[in-house]
């Protein structure tokens, strides 16, 4: 049973990755395995460390094992194959409904992020004037960054990809925003997710294979250096790291806005303006996310933080 809730968590995840501003490691929080995730994600990067360090001499192969065994890997396999089953199962679906369905779609994805913002406040050991600071300042500058229309990259060089990519793993650390959405930022989100449905085809070429290059050894740099921040973070400041989360959240529901032209997303509207069949639908769908917050809450653990404060 607990291995099968460790790959639910992980599909959990996965299927947040896909949706643009929610991200997996808001899941993780409202799951209580933010802090298993964080730590096992430590373990893999000073593990990828050794590797180079062996590599170049400066480590033992004793030493490169240590690491190695110090690897959550019950905890990091089942959760990533969670994760792959998600990604293969609804990479085409989630995006399909977000073609199809938006105003639905974004209303239990608001209802969602809106609910979860309630996890890492109750995490936070203060609020006091400089963890409010932290919150205040990091909502008012992703709301202000959410607000820029991204351009559409058609073919990305190898070096705008590797950017991008190192940029968007940080968001597999940071709740509140999802590797899909940074990518959007950077105007390569239609090229990556075609780039990924490809491969799960296996419809590849060389040209396709050098891309994949480019993201994997962004993903790898950005890996390196955000987990490691994100650990520090949350030992010698939890609380503001927390705000941050919560300001993250907070800004990413400028995107998520449930209410607009059914027919043109970019027209927002304000609530009442909405047709009265599509307010009560997509208010329902809101309460159901909250509900659903609700019930991953109490199926998990009492803290994020108890293993790494």
């Amino acid at each position: 049973m607990t291995e099968l809730l460790m790959i639910f968590r992980g599909v959990v995840m996965g299927a947040a990755e896909i949706v643009p501003s929610i991200g997996g490691s808001t899941l993780a929080l409202v799951m209580g395995i933010y802090d298993d995730f964080i730590e096992f994600l430590n373990q893999i990067s000073d593990f990828i460390k050794g590797v180079f360090k062996f590599v170049l001499r400066r480590q033992t192969l004793k030493e490169l094992k240590k690491d190695f065994k110090n690897i959550d890997l019950k905890f990091g396999v089942l959760s990533f194959l969670g994760i792959a089953v998600a990604l293969a199962l609804f990479s085409q679906i989630i995006t399909r409904l977000l073609d199809e369905h938006a105003v639905y779609a974004y209303s239990f994805f608001f209802g969602l992020v809106a609910a979860s913002t309630s996890v890492p406040w109750g995490e936070m050991k203060k609020h006091g004037f400089r963890e409010l600071l932290v919150t205040a300042l990091t909502f008012i500058l992703f709301f202000l960054m959410l607000g820029i229309k991204p351009t559409v990259v058609e073919n990305p060089s190898f070096i705008f990809l590797f950017i991008s990519a190192a940029v968007a793993i940080s968001a597999i650390v940071l709740p509140g925003i999802s590797i899909s959405f940074v990518f959007l930022l950077f105007g390569v989100y239609d090229f990556v997710i075609t780039l990924l449905r490809d491969l799960l085809r296996f419809s590849v070429n060389f040209e396709k294979l050098v891309d994949v290059a480019a993201i994997g050894f962004g993903v790898l740099f950005g890996f390196l250096i955000f987990v490691k921040l994100i650990k520090k973070g949350l030992k010698k400041y939890p609380s503001e790291t927390m705000g941050l989360s919560v300001g993250l959240m907070l800004a990413s529901l400028r995107v998520l806005w449930p209410f607009f032209n059914a027919e043109n997303i970019e027209a927002k509207l304000l609530p009442w303006e909405v047709p009265t069949e599509q307010l009560s639908v997509s208010l329902f769908l809101i309460v159901l996310a909250v509900v659903a917050v609700f019930v991953l809450r109490r199926i998990s653990d009492s803290s994020n933080l108890k293993d790494l404060s």
